[in-house]
């Protein structure tokens, strides 16, 4: 494909990502730059298959919430030979929180250990010694439906409401200093963004832009080569032991980055182009 032919880019978006700032920001710059991008809400309407794959995207880009319809589409989209931001596979990889404690375990990624509940009444045998506990959706993300959980006598109220029907995963609380720290790859360089923990009360706008240390970035970067993913976020805990990783998203917010719309942009163009990329600064 010729460096400067304008490209035609599909993203796949839950309805409410039409009114946040992004991917919105990023589909506005690509267009600036003279692509075609296509938006694809699978849960506004019924999504064609046959439509969806004929109308002759370069790539297809998913942005949507962990347990919505559009992973479907993007793995449809992949078993068809299309190029896919993230990898299809990965997506999937990273969405199951199990699979997630797996591969980090297999590249020596510093995470809690991990239990997996088929039912929520299964958490009560969990060792008292473990608590306090965080608990989550095998599969999920963002932060959805996490809760801590600091006693047994807790956990029925704490997942009582929406989590009881699910499979879960809960994990050890990590001691640290009250704040995640957010690492975000952009493709073109890794940020920080430091936060109150929500688990403690803080609020999504409580953020901070924090210093990217030798230590966080090649930490991120080893996620990314573990998880095989182009544009992904690392919540990280900063223990008395150092770092400790204890989720990652594909396609995450970007927080309050200003540049991640240019730079995502950037990579997406670089991606279907097949361009080689240099290591993120």
């Amino acid at each position: 494909m010729s460096s400067g032919a304008a490209l035609r880019i599909c993203f796949i978006l839950e309805a409410e990502y039409r009114r946040s700032r992004l991917p919105m920001a990023v589909i506005d710059r690509l267009r600036q730059l003279g692509h075609e991008c296509a938006v694809v809400e699978p849960a506004a309407a019924p999504a064609g298959l046959e439509a969806l794959l004929d109308r002759r995207c370069a790539a297809f880009v998913l942005r949507t919430v962990s347990r919505g319809p559009g992973l479907s589409l993007l793995q449809a989209a992949a078993a068809s030979g299309f190029t896919t931001i993230n990898d299809a596979t990965a997506v999937q990889r990273v969405r199951d929180k199990l699979v997630m404690a797996s591969i980090a375990r297999a590249h020596a990624i510093p995470a809690p250990p991990t239990y997996l509940a088929s039912s929520a009444q299964q958490l009560e045998a969990l060792p008292h010694e473990l608590f306090p506990v965080v608990v989550k959706p095998s599969s999920g993300g963002f932060g959805d439906d996490v809760r801590l959980v600091r006693t047994p006598a807790e956990l029925v109220a704490a997942v009582s409401d929406g989590l009881a029907s699910q499979r879960l995963i809960a994990q050890p609380w990590v001691s640290n200093r009250g704040h995640d720290l957010k690492l975000y790859n952009t493709g073109q360089r890794i940020h920080a963004v430091r936060r109150r923990s929500s688990l403690l009360g803080g609020a999504d706008g409580d953020r901070e832009a924090a210093a990217v240390t030798p230590e966080a970035r090649e930490l991120a970067l080893r996620v990314g080569r573990a998880f095989r993913l182009d544009l992904y976020g690392v919540d990280v805990v900063e223990s008395p032991n150092g770092l400790v990783v204890v989720d990652v998203n594909d396609f995450p917010s970007y927080g309050t980055i200003e540049s991640a719309p240019d730079e995502l942009a950037s990579t997406i163009s670089g991606i279907v182009r097949g361009e080689a990329r240099p290591e993120p600064a």
